[in-house]
């Protein structure tokens, strides 16, 4: 699987050095030349519970904000598994990153009751796609600031700055990569 991963960053490669020659000497992109296709991610809901719709919700955002990448619904077991849970404490909300857009996001039921449920599913996502938490002191429209930004802060949306740093991560790695902080991806 790493050969082919290697193969597809060579050919991208190749096609960039062909794309900048041909801006070089003024040719143009053919009429019926299409960009590429996103990096899809394919993910299940089946355990999702409560929160399935405000995870749909935040994959829209995602998909959006980044069109280098596109999650995908499907209806069996994903590499990328979304769980709703509780706990005694009720908050705990998380993902366990298994690899770039693989792992599990658990979403507990207690959070949706404290904070808007969108920026929970848009937030954990984040970490699938290789963002991490900005931490205390963090500003309400940062996505990644999470419950730091306050039980008032309803902002689902990933800035600019935010899209941008998945963008480029995705520009240089594929959905399995490692995501720095989250270890070597483990199979099965």
């Amino acid at each position: 699987m790493e050969i082919v991963a290697v193969q597809r960053r060579a050919m991208n490669l190749m096609a960039a050095v062909v794309c900048a020659g041909a801006v070089v000497v003024g040719a143009g992109a053919p009429a019926n030349a299409v960009e590429s296709e996103p990096e899809v991610i394919p993910i299940d809901l089946l355990l999702a519970g409560s929160y399935a719709d405000s995870v749909r919700d935040a994959m829209g955002i995602w998909n959006k904000a980044v069109p280098g990448i596109r999650f995908v619904e499907q209806d069996t077991p994903a590499a990328l598994r979304v769980k709703e849970y509780t706990t005694a404490n009720g908050t705990g909300s998380h993902a366990f990153v298994n690899g770039l857009g693989r792992g599990w996001v658990y979403l507990e039921t207690g959070d949706a009751q404290k904070y808007k449920p969108s920026r929970i599913a848009v937030h954990e996502l984040g970490h699938i796609l290789s963002l991490s938490d900005l931490g205390p002191g963090s500003v309400c429209s940062k996505v990644m600031s999470g419950a730091w930004a306050s039980p008032e802060c309803t902002n689902d949306q990933p800035d600019a700055e935010e899209a941008a740093e998945v963008a480029d991560f995705f520009a240089v790695h594929d959905v399995g990569d490692p995501v720095p902080g989250w270890g070597t991806p483990s199979e099965g």
